[in-house]
């Protein structure tokens, strides 16, 4: 079927996600502009602060957003879904492990991001063994190929990029039941002390635009700009790690200025998506056309959501992962399952066999191909039109 029609059907939703961007800037704007003593997060009422959970507890409900944690002055806010629908479990158990993610942990370690214009903060897991001196030094300084678990990002609104773009994007996507990968993310906080180490190596290890973009956010919190700073408190999205910078192969290229979109527009992929008849029709259902058939989905369903929240930098940030798909007979039919390419090598939960140990013993055929994710969502909601 035309990817479009599902969604075309769902446009109603588009004032429910028009309702969720306002209400994510509304948090924000709120977190922002509030005396301390009226701001639900720079500093919550007495009886808020007992209702609020430790940070050794799971995150429980709070009136401001889904779940929340407080770590001293820093809160993590775990938003709701949109109003009349659901969040996808996954990216519920996502956002509550990124809201247990403690700057001053001394098993976590921050560095500047130095692969994107916009800035943002870089978090890993320290290895074992190393001191924070030591990778401060030798990994921070790597723009890419940081030799550490990627835990999360965290970037503010500065330049294009705009923390409630960022924090609607997940749940549009949720109300619209699209299938194209959308990281979670969460609303946080960040003592400005801690980010003082991060611009500090952000001044000596970026070059260029990464630089010059990097003194105007530091420059922004020097002036006070109640968009990115308030009472020694940063604001800004904390976002789930979706596999580095690696770049959709076909997908992603980006044309000049002032017409970007150019490129994706004349591909293939795109004039299927919006031929108007089904993509059965246009590409033969098999296992081996799988991967053909998902890019046509997942470039409607990308122009769509772009549309909603009017992203202006989407080519040049269409992302990848690599999966593995196979089908297997059930009592109701073929069943379509998944892995990352990441995982088909470990063990199988609960067993000693990988996902390839599995499908080659078992005489399964696979497919492997690249799946969008859309991670960079950062430039949107300022402006009324679209790139595409």
């Amino acid at each position: 079927m035309n990817p479009l029609i599902p969604l075309k059907k769902a446009i109603p939703l588009f004032l429910v996600a028009l309702l969720l961007a306002c209400f994510a800037i509304v948090c924000v704007v709120q977190a922002q502009s509030l005396t301390p003593s009226e701001s639900p997060i720079a500093s919550p009422s007495p009886t808020e602060k007992a209702a609020l959970p430790s940070p050794a507890k799971s995150p429980t409900a709070s009136p401001f957003g889904r779940s929340r944690v407080s770590y001293g002055r820093e809160e993590c806010v775990a938003l709701p879904p949109a109003p009349g629908t659901e969040i996808d479990s996954g990216r519920k158990d996502d956002e509550d492990d990124l809201c247990k993610i403690r700057f001053d942990d001394p098993n976590v370690i921050l560095c500047p991001a130095l692969y994107s214009t916009n800035p943002g903060t870089d978090i890993y897991e320290l290895p074992t063994g190393v001191s924070r001196a030591s990778f401060e030094q030798k990994e921070c300084a790597k723009a890419t190929g940081r030799n550490a678990h990627f835990l999360a990002k965290y970037k503010q609104s500065t330049s294009c990029s705009y923390t409630p773009a960022i924090l609607a994007y997940g749940k549009v996507a949720d109300a619209l039941k699209i299938h194209v990968d959308v990281p979670s993310v969460v609303y946080r906080t960040m003592e400005q002390a801690t980010h003082k180490g991060v611009e500090k190596m952000a001044g000596v290890y970026a070059h260029d635009l990464i630089k010059q973009t990097w003194a105007g956010l530091v420059s922004q919190m020097a002036n006070s700009n109640p968009k990115v700073i308030k009472d020694g408190l940063l604001y800004g999205a904390l976002l789930d790690h979706q596999g580095g910078i690696d770049h959709h192969p076909t997908l992603n290229h980006r044309g000049p200025d002032p017409n970007p979109a150019a490129p994706f527009l004349a591909s293939s992929t795109w004039a299927m998506a919006t031929k108007g008849s089904e993509i059965r029709s246009q590409i033969p259902p098999s296992l081996k056309t799988l991967g053909q058939m998902m890019a046509v989905r997942d470039v409607g369903e990308m122009a769509i959501i772009d549309h909603i929240l009017a992203q202006q930098d989407r080519f040049g940030n269409v992302a990848k992962k690599e999966k593995i798909f196979w089908l297997e007979q059930t009592a109701t039919g073929q069943k379509l399952h998944s892995v990352k390419a990441t995982k088909a090598n470990k063990p199988i939960d609960g067993t000693n066999q990988t996902t390839m140990q599995y499908l080659n013993a078992n005489h399964i055929p696979y497919v492997q191909f690249p799946v969008m994710v859309l991670a960079d969502n950062d430039c949107g909601l300022r402006q009324n039109s679209n790139v595409v």
